[in-house]
Formats: structure tokens, sequence, C-alpha cells
């Protein structure tokens, strides 16, 4: 079996991003994701592998070459090249800095560009939310994030908490932290606001059930039906149970509907 040239340029990496492209499957991916940008139909398993490729190839680079790459990509508006550039930034994530989720910097930059919760939900679970939980002080562009009025990167900043409510032992660092963000966001009428808020509080029950299911009980007049259903999906089933129940009491049907 002859061995797969390893891309290094970001022409090479374009090129070996197109050889994975599957008849038919752009159009209906930019008909799923409502997407602007282009698209050459490549499965994200696919890129996972051009991006793993690469980071295994170039193990260690300076931040600036990293800065570099990811920027050569993202410039052309094609869905696949941005989704390799995050997948980039995640396999060299310790390679990153603080200072770049600073306003204006790389991380920044591309989380206000991004244009679907494709993206966003590569960035920042997987880049901002891993630097969370080694270099706390990533917090301040969270709170920076989550509070700006744009849809995707407030998004951004309430999924970089995910990782920490996901993890047992940083659960009890960071839900008190997520919890101040992201309960003046509770009126937010968006989708993928609400289902992101329901997202994270969702990893949290894994391991630390009761305080979601209180710091829930204590808002059921503000949350939404979108972020209290995600929130309380893996909750045992009477704190669903009674979660639930409590908020149909709140608000019955034929009242105004909060989602």
């Amino acid at each position: 079996m002859c061995a797969v040239a390893v891309p290094a340029q970001p022409q090479e990496i374009r090129d070996r991003i197109a050889q994975g492209a599957v008849p038919g499957r752009a159009a209906k991916e930019k008909q799923y994701l409502r997407s602007d940008l282009e698209h050459i139909g490549v499965p994200l398993p696919a890129l996972r592998t051009v991006a793993r490729d690469v980071v295994r190839a170039r193990p260690e680079p300076d931040p600036e070459e990293i800065a570099g790459l990811v920027r050569a990509l993202w410039s052309r508006p094609v869905h696949e090249h941005r989704s390799v550039a995050l997948l980039l930034l995640a396999g060299w994530v310790d390679r990153l800095r603080a200072t770049d989720t600073q306003e204006g910097a790389l991380l920044d930059e591309l989380l206000r560009d991004c244009r679907s919760w494709a993206h966003v939900d590569l960035l920042a679970p997987f880049v901002s939310g891993r630097m969370l939980l080694d270099r706390p002080e990533v917090v301040d562009a969270a709170r920076r994030w989550a509070a700006d009025p744009g849809q995707w990167v407030r998004r951004g900043g309430i999924l970089t908490f995910l990782l920490a409510l996901r993890r047992e032992r940083e659960f009890p660092r960071w839900f008190p932290v997520f919890g101040e963000v992201v309960d003046p966001l509770l009126d937010d009428d968006r989708f993928f606001v609400r289902k992101a808020i329901g997202w994270a509080l969702r990893e949290g029950t894994k391991h630390h059930p009761e305080p979601v299911a209180a710091w829930l009980g204590y808002r059921l007049d503000r949350v939404s039906g979108l972020t209290l259903r995600e929130g309380a999906r893996r909750l045992p089933e009477a704190d669903a149970a009674r979660l639930l129940g409590a908020y149909a009491v709140l608000h019955p049907r034929g009242s105004r509907r909060r989602g």
C-alpha cells in the first residue's frame, strides 16, 4: 500500500480535502446547514483524517505558524476548508496561548466569522473549551463572547464551558461561573442559544445531577422549554418529571410559548 502524502502547505491541504468529496453530498449539506459558504461535500470523518495527518507530521509548530496556516485555510469561504482549520486548532490546542482568545486575536476573529453552529461547535468546546481547563484566564473570553449580541458568538461563549461541566472534577469549580454567565441569557429567544445552554447543563447532569436540577428549579419561570428539556434529559426520572411538571403548571398550553 502506498503511503499517503502528508500535506504541509495550504494548497496541499485543500487538494487533500477535495479528494474526499462524496458526489451529491455538497448540495444536501449546504441546504441542511442553511449555509452561505461553498460546500464540496466531504464528510467530517474524512476531514478529521486530513487534520490528524497534518498534526502528526508537525506536532509542535510555533503559534505563528499555526495562525498563518489556519488563516490561510479560513480565507476562502469553503465550509470544509474552514472545518479543517478548526480541527487543526483542536489538534494543536496545547500550542495555543491564552492571548489567542483576546479581543481581535485568532480565536476571537474566527468565532466572529463563524456562520453556523457547525463551526462554532468545533471551535468552542474543543479549542477554547479545552484551553479553559488548563488556562483559566480564558474565562474572560468566554464571558465576553456569551454577552455578545451575535447568536454564534454567544453560543461560542456558552459552549466554551461544555468540557468543564462534562468533567466530574472540574464541575464544582466551573458550574457557578457558568450559571452566572448564562443566567442573564435565559430570556434570549433564539433556538441555538437556548439549545446550547441546555446542552451544557446536560453534560453536568452525568455526574452532578442535583445542582443542575436545583439551578433549573429556581429558574422555571424564566427558562425556556427547550433549555429545560435539554438540561433535564439525563436527570433521574423523578427529578426530570418534577421539573417538567412544575414548568407545565407555570406555562400552561395556550399561554405564550417559551420554546
